[in-house]
This record gives C-alpha cells, structure tokens and sequence, in this order.
C-alpha cells in the first residue's frame, strides 16, 4: 500500500480546502468573467473563439484524464501531478495576454486543461486526510469554501477590471490561484518509487480496455444508461451557460459589466447555504428527486433567459436567474453523487464514477463548441443559443422519466 503523501492534521485539511478556491476562483474569474470579455471587447473575436478554445481544453482533459490517472494508480503518486499541473496552469493564466492573441488563446487553453486535470488528483487526496466517518463532513466544507474563491474573482473584478484592465487581472488572479495553493503545495511529500519501471503502452492499453469494458457493462444496465444519457444533456446546458452567462448578459440582455458580475456574486454566494440546504433534503427525501427537481429548475432558468431579449421582458429578471441558478447549480451537485451511490455496486464505484466523469466531460466538450457554432459560425445569434440549450436540458428532464428511482438511498 502506498504511504500516505498528506498527514490527517487540521492544518494539512485547512490547506486541501484552501486549494479549491483557487480552482474556483480560475473558474470564476479567468475562464467564467474575464477572458470572454477580453476575446469580444479588446481582441475583436466572438463567441465561436471562446467556444471552440474551451472545446479543445476539454478534449484535452477527456483524453488525457485517464491516463494520468492510470500513471498515478501506477506511481502510488498524486502530489508530484498536483504540483507540477498547477505550477503550468498558474504560468500560463498569468502570461495571457503577454504574446500575441493567438498565443494568448493557446495558453489559456492550456491552463483550462491543467487545472480540470488537477482536480483528478485533489479529489484523490481526500482519502489521505479523512476517514470514512469524516469523509463527507470534510468534502463538503472544501465544496462550500470553494465558493468563496467565486466571491474573491467577483470583487477582484470589480476593483480591477475597468481600473486596470483585463491583462492585469489575469495576472492578479494567477497570483492569488498560486498564493490558495502554496499551503497544500507545502504539505505533501513527492517520493518516487526509483525501483518502479513504466510501461507506458501497457498502461495506455490497459486503460483503453478498462474503460471499454466499463462502457460495455453500462450498456446492460439500463437505469445507469438512461441516468448518463440524461446528465450529458443537462450538463450539456449547464456547462455552456455557466461559460457565457456573462457575454450573453452584456451583449443580449444589455446589462453593464458590473452588472453582470454582480449577478454573478449574488448566483455564488445562494450556493453557498443551499448546498447545506439541499443536502439536508436530499438525506430525507433521497437523491432522484432533488436531481429531477434541479433538472426541472434548469429548464425553466433557461427558457426565462431565453425569453427576457425575445419577448422583451424586464432585464432585472435577470436577477432572479441568477440567484435561482446559484441554488439549482447547488442542489445538481449535491444530490449527483449521492445518486450514483445509490445504485453503484459497492465493488464497482470505481467504474461508475469513472464513467459518471466521462459523460461530463463529453457534455463538457458539446456544450461551448454548440454554443459557438450556433451564435457565431452559423450566425443565428445568442438567443437562438440559449434555445439549444433549453432544449438539451428539457430532453434530460424527458430521460429523467425514464429513469427508475432506486430502492435503496445512500
């Protein structure tokens, strides 16, 4: 057994949570604010150059994800990945900008890829500093602290992005992302195994036939199938909302900047307690539902987003969307993986979430590249956008129905 590479003490957990609002904040900040804003307002590109750059970081991480994961099982090893993913992503947010545009756009590709392909190894640490009575108490804080990563991107552009412009809060938030890691950074131990020679065609071919076999077994077991099949869609719609929310709320609602972003803090900080809220539901009422009832939300935040430019509705409904899908984005997180649990053979969870991820990072990879096709690269527009996306989310919710609620909750 491999040893351990973080201690169980409170400072080492504090520093595991610290690092997750780095990863927020890079989400929130970089990839969710401020390189939008930079591609369409300063660079004269649109919402095809943000969606197909995100398609292409997250083709990265679909194929690059099992394999690091499988060279980590290999290696006994999760920190030397950790470190060395983070310290390239933290560069490459901080020299966007520095080169010329089409440089620029490949870094922060770059750094969308390491920082997803981080979480491959944080989640893994969780095993380190927990214990199986602590481990979902401990998890949870790192989830409802990442927020406030959230928070920290929102004000750092409030006080920083009409002052000072786009290119110093890239730089300003890759600083902070490497000040939230340092602490975990410090914590761990890097020891290699000298004597362990790899194989690296036989990890890639064993993990090309574990994952195979995976897909194959989940093909017999219909409620998992129709589960998958409905969170591709609805991640679909999420994963592209949560992208260009700000660009659609400048550019097709007609809000200001700031306005966006405080919608965007308002969204951030309801999620923080509606996690607590929802997960407490969730232990009472089980998993399925609260999935369905959160699908069911989407549909409709959509479809409200929709509605607000083509129906000409109030744009301070705006408001309401935002907040509403701080919770309905909570409560999807929340009750996902309780559900998996719920109907995945103890033996087997190993396999279930690995498949759980791919689905998501294949709605991950649809949901830009849709968005950037339909607005830009076939011209129809924003809106017509948002439409498609109403449309993934309400046929998850159709799955959904199909889909039996388990017998036994976890």
């Amino acid at each position: 057994m491999a040893s351990r590479e973080l201690s169980s003490t409170r400072l080492t957990i504090t520093s595991w949570v610290i690092y997750d609002m780095g990863s927020t904040l890079f989400f929130s900040g970089v990839v969710g604010l401020v390189f939008p804003l930079w591609v369409t307002d300063v660079m004269g590109g649109d919402d095809a150059t943000v969606g197909y750059t995100l398609t292409a970081s997250m083709l990265a991480v679909f194929f690059l994800s099992p394999v690091l994961g499988t060279l980590s099982d290999r290696f006994k090893r999760r920190m030397p990945f950790l470190l060395t993913l983070t310290i390239i992503g933290v560069i490459s947010t901080f020299s966007i900008g520095t080169f010329q545009y089409s440089l620029s756009v490949a870094l922060f590709c770059v750094a969308v890829s390491c920082v997803y392909l981080t979480g491959i190894f944080y989640n893994g640490l969780l095993a380190d500093i927990t214990t199986k009575n602590n481990v979902g108490f401990i998890g949870g804080i790192g989830v409802g602290m990442g927020y406030f990563g959230g928070i920290l991107a929102v004000i750092l552009g409030f006080l920083f992005l009409e002052l000072k412009g786009h290119i110093f809060l890239f730089r300003t938030m890759a600083i902070f992302m490497l000040l939230l890691s340092v602490p975990l950074i410090i914590m761990g131990k890097y020891k290699l195994d000298d004597s362990f020679k790899l194989p690296v065609k036989k990890i890639l071919l064993h993990t090309f036939l574990v994952t195979f076999r995976a897909i194959s077994r989940t093909v017999d077991n219909k409620t998992w199938l129709w589960f998958l099949i409905a969170r591709f869609w609805y991640l679909w719609a999420i994963s592209a909302a949560s992208f260009f929310a700000v660009l659609y709320g400048v550019n097709t609602v007609n809000l200001t900047e700031r306005e966006v972003q405080l919608v965007l803090l308002v969204g951030i900080i309801t999620g923080i307690p509606m996690g607590a809220v929802w997960g407490r539901v969730v232990d009472r009422v089980g998993p399925f539902l609260i999935l369905r009832a959160n699908v069911a939300m989407w549909v409709f935040l959509l479809a409200l987003a929709a509605a607000i430019p083509i129906l000409n509705l109030a744009k301070e409904l705006w408001w309401a969307v935002g907040l509403m899908s701080g919770s309905a984005l909570a409560g999807l997180y929340v009750s996902e993986r309780p559900y998996v649990l719920s109907i995945a053979p103890k033996n087997k969870l190993g396999e279930y979430f690995g498949i759980f991820n791919m689905a998501g990072r294949l709605a991950a990879i649809a949901g830009p590249f849709s968005w950037g096709f339909i607005s830009a690269t076939l011209g129809l527009g924003q809106s017509a956008a948002i439409i498609c996306l109403t449309v993934c989310a309400l046929l998850a919710f159709i799955v959904l129905t199909l889909v039996k609620r388990p017998e036994k909750v976890v």
